[in-house]
């Protein structure tokens, strides 16, 4: 895979998890923090459940192939979101905590 299409696939990846939050929360989007859950909602080989009422039928769309999908590549690009979400979980919970 070119550093071109994996640019591509992250800023798709990114918009897609952007237009997640702008209607839910990341523990619903991925129930509570499941990876395969994660990938799944950012949809990028296809929608795998019924889509939510806000999405819009262009917004998740196939955008990766079986092959992009099944490579090691893709699977770095879709960790890194995730772990950056759940570090993002876990300073706003810290934060809670502290506050109580």
């Amino acid at each position: 895979m070119t550093e071109q299409r994996k640019k591509q696939i992250k800023a798709e990846a990114t918009r897609r998890l952007k237009l997640w939050l702008c209607n839910s929360s990341f523990n619903e989007m991925s129930a509570h923090g499941s990876l395969m859950r994660f990938n799944m909602a950012l949809a990028l080989i296809g929608c795998a459940f019924e889509k939510e009422q806000w999405m819009d039928k262009d917004d998740f769309g196939v955008f990766v192939t079986n092959d992009e999908f099944n490579s090691p590549e893709y699977d770095t690009i879709i960790e890194d979101l995730f772990d950056k979400c759940i570090d993002k979980e876990n300073n706003e919970t810290n934060k809670t905590i502290r506050t109580i």
